[in-house]
């Protein structure tokens, strides 16, 4: 059973998060979940005896699931919970008494586990993909919709999130930019600020104006550019600007159905973000292109862009590796040709000084 004393102190812990360090809702959410996994590992043990609890937090990481499924946990998600259960214990021992045996040495126990790590590609939408979606039918006004809001998505690389709550005024084609500014309602990640950039695919671009010209036409500025769309008749809801904490799921609904109606393979939004990143990566010459990538994604460093999306799919792996021994012959190839002449010549010059 559950100890219900832990449980209270992980609900304080998240409060503390919300009030004093003022996370985003969603940061919220994942820090509540992976401490779902600490209270479960605890049982009805309390916290302040939790140094002496067998097998220990990153031991039982190995194993532990929740849902059921039997698979375990991956390696990336077993370090987040350990990180906020750190987190959690730090804040504990600070904040709260008779806490002596949670110490700075116990502390530093609470390391991952060595795990076994699968290889698995990135999932990402190809720019043929997104090149067919631009092309299928849109038969109603929710479907012209997603099929803009699809193509935005990977021309930009923006989160799903700051999508669905950007305002028309956010939306900058002429310029090709979008305002990702959370003074103007865009719930971006961790709340960041910054002005990013569409890239210059004309035939892409030309579906998203359709869907812009559209909206500006029937709505004002401060209506969300994934504007409201009324049940009962299909149209524009024009007195409806309000967007919901959970808006971005009515859009995976929506994404979801019109691609199998279409005949064309689902993708989540996310995916598409993942697609302009391999998409953009593979056509950068230099760290200054890179670096632009890096922050148009709003990652806080190129590191952890290379982190995400750096490694090279299997084929392209493969392509890469062929090219190095077919490059270094072609170049040995061209070198013996020209020694061969130079030989020629210098043979041949002899001859008439002689």
């Amino acid at each position: 059973m559950i100890n219900r004393g832990n449980w209270i102190l992980v609900n304080k812990y998240l409060e503390y998060r919300e009030e004093v360090d003022l996370i985003s809702d969603s940061s919220l959410s994942l820090e509540k979940t992976w401490l779902s996994h600490l209270i479960m590992w605890a049982d009805e043990t309390p916290f302040e005896k939790a140094p002496k609890i067998r097998p220990t937090l990153p031991e039982y990481m190995i194993t532990a699931r929740l849902d059921g499924s039997g698979e375990p946990l991956s390696p990336v998600y077993v370090r987040k919970i350990i990180r906020a259960s750190h987190n959690f214990f730090y804040w504990l021992r600070t904040h709260k008494s008779g806490y002596s045996e949670i110490d700075q040495a116990w502390l530093d126990t609470l390391k991952p586990p060595r795990m076994t790590i699968e290889h698995k590609e990135h999932e990402a939408v190809t720019i043929d993909e997104v090149r067919a979606i631009a092309k299928a039918p849109a038969e109603t006004l929710r479907e012209e919709r997603i099929r803009a809001a699809a193509v935005l998505w990977f021309l930009s690389g923006i989160r799903i999130g700051a999508f669905v709550t950007l305002p028309i005024k956010g939306l900058d084609l002429e310029n090709r930019s979008i305002r990702q500014w959370p003074k103007l309602g865009v719930r971006t990640k961790f709340r960041k600020h910054a002005t990013t950039y569409i890239l210059n695919i004309p035939e892409l671009i030309e579906v998203v104006k359709d869907w812009d010209d559209f909206v500006r036409s029937q709505l004002t500025n401060n209506h969300p550019w994934f504007a409201n769309i009324s049940p009962e008749n299909g149209e524009l809801d024009q007195d409806n600007s309000f967007i919901g904490k959970n808006r971005h799921h009515g859009a995976r609904k929506d994404l979801k159905e019109w691609l199998n109606k279409v005949g064309l393979p689902y993708h989540s939004p996310h995916k598409f973000r993942h697609g302009f990143a391999v998409y953009t990566i593979k056509l950068a010459k230099d760290i200054g292109e890179l670096k632009a990538i890096s922050q148009n994604l709003m990652h806080s460093s190129i590191t952890i862009t290379d982190g995400i999306y750096g490694g090279l799919s299997t084929n392209d792996m493969g392509k890469q590796i062929n090219s190095l021994i077919t490059n270094k012959l072609d170049k040995n190839h061209s070198n013996n040709i020209e020694l061969i002449y130079k030989l020629k010549e210098l043979i041949k010059t002899l001859e008439n000084e002689s």
